[in-house]
């Protein structure tokens, strides 16, 4: 699923004794949403009074549908403006979750674990190390007793 895509679930809008679906309300935030690249599904549900942006599957914003202006310029509707403040960075927060689970893919799947084929390690790989003396070579020579 892409992180330009967005589906926006509205339910039919409660106002002048009438409850029909109004998606002309959210035509100031879908007409943005395109210039912007993004591509928007309108979804009528039956929930009254009912907005919710989702991207991949995950809400970033829910509102009243009543607290959108009617068939206005995002500019104009400051419900508008946060709906797309909160699009554009979700879809940035996504992107890099994407990266950050792509690399640790990458090391997880031991790509850069060194193989025959890479340069050599110059670490010394054996190291001479004495072995530790026993406690009474420990008393001899230091005359200090260990226990």
């Amino acid at each position: 699923m892409s992180f330009n895509y967005v589906k926006l679930y509205y339910g039919p809008c409660a106002s002048h004794h009438s409850v029909i679906h109004k998606p002309q309300k959210l035509k100031g935030l879908r007409d943005c949403l395109h210039k912007l690249g993004y591509r928007v599904d309108l979804v009528p549900v039956e929930h009254i009074n009912y907005c919710v942006l989702v991207m991949c599957g995950l809400e970033v914003f829910r509102c009243n549908i009543q607290n959108l202006k009617f068939n206005m310029h995002y500019t104009l509707c400051p419900v508008s403006q946060r709906a797309l403040q909160a699009v554009i960075d979700s879809s940035a927060k996504l992107q890099r979750a994407r990266s950050y689970l792509w690399f640790w893919q990458l090391l997880e799947d031991q790509l850069f674990k060194r193989n025959e084929y890479l340069p050599k390690d110059y670490w010394p790989s054996k190291l001479e190390i004495k072995p530790f003396s026993s406690c009474v070579d420990c008393v001899n020579c230091c005359g200090i007793l260990a226990n």
